[in-house]
């Protein structure tokens, strides 16, 4: 069984990529569905060699890319899109305020969207990762629906208490909280932690 990784076109694509490296790492399988604005955002932000899916696996290491499956946006014979299908549960990171609102009222029309609406009805683990800042009403009742749902909602806050010293570090920090989310142990530096 894998996870399921949506990316849908917000910014923050980093974590998608940071979450499949350390899932693939941790010896997981990740089914990967990606969307064509997330495509467009990714090249924005990282650069040409993350704006696919396929790119974006082509930067882990071998035996990572081995762990992991990627399915077109639009292949509903795609596994992912039934229910009957099992996974270890779904992450959407990040997740776009119209994936959100799509998730929120059941409406299938995509892959990603469709693999959301299975995760919920066959009462997996759904974590989303929304972008937005600030949040409107509407954003804030479809998160409210969601998470009525059983849905972890995981905004990408920073934990300053950990006292991160660069971008990336707060990065990491935030995926190891996905991952917690998830119940994966993943092994962690806390920065800053008198445990140190």
């Amino acid at each position: 069984m894998s996870f399921v990784i949506g990316i849908s076109g917000a910014s923050g694509i980093i974590l998608s990529y940071l979450l499949i490296e350390k899932l693939t790492a941790a010896g997981e399988r990740v089914s990967i569905v990606m969307t064509r604005d997330a495509s467009l955002t990714a090249q924005q932000e990282l650069g040409s060699d993350f704006a696919t899916a396929e790119r974006i696996v082509s930067q882990l290491p071998p035996s990572s890319q081995q762990r992991v499956e990627i399915f077109h946006i639009h292949d509903f014979m795609a596994p992912i899109a039934s229910g009957s299908h099992q996974t270890k549960g779904m992450v959407i990171v990040p997740c776009s305020m119209a994936t959100m609102a799509a998730v929120s009222m059941g409406l299938s029309d995509n892959v990603l969207r469709r693999a959301a609406d299975v995760t919920i009805k066959e009462g997996r683990k759904l974590v989303v990762v929304p972008r937005e800042a600030p949040f409107n009403s509407i954003h804030l009742e479809n998160m409210l629906k969601l998470s009525k749902c059983g849905v972890s909602i995981f905004p990408p806050i920073p934990a300053w208490y950990a006292h991160p010293k660069t971008l990336r570090e707060a990065e990491e920090y935030l995926v190891n909280r996905i991952l917690d989310q998830l119940g994966v142990n993943v092994p962690y530096q806390r920065w800053g932690s008198s445990s140190e």
